[in-house]
């Protein structure tokens, strides 16, 4: 595999060679783990793809909701007029004659 690399990097060559030997010898660090680290590591990675899956479930569905909810027809509002802003809310007395208008 890299002999054909030879001529192109020379100066690398015994780096280059150590590299590849220990490509060629390497396991996957998931098969290098104990079976107890290796039966965490799977189940996590399992319980994260699950809980991403949910959380897209989830989405989609409250997406659907709310468009059921904004294809219903828009009723009418109740227009009905409240007095209560109009009125002052101290209520006028009547002037008496013999009032006293201020100082």
């Amino acid at each position: 595999m890299v002999d054909h690399l030879v001529p192109l990097i020379g100066w690398a060559t015994p780096a280059v060679r150590l590299l590849a030997a220990a490509d060629q010898k390497a396991e996957p660090l998931l098969m290098r783990l104990d079976p107890v680290s290796r039966a965490k590591v799977l189940m996590s990675l399992l319980a994260l793809v699950l809980m991403g899956i949910a959380l897209v479930a989830m989405v989609w569905l409250g997406a659907r909701h709310l468009r059921r909810i904004a294809r219903k027809p828009v009723r009418p509002t109740v227009e009905h007029e409240d007095d209560w802003y109009r009125k002052p809310l101290i209520p006028h007395e009547p002037r008496s004659p013999g009032a006293h208008e201020g100082p």
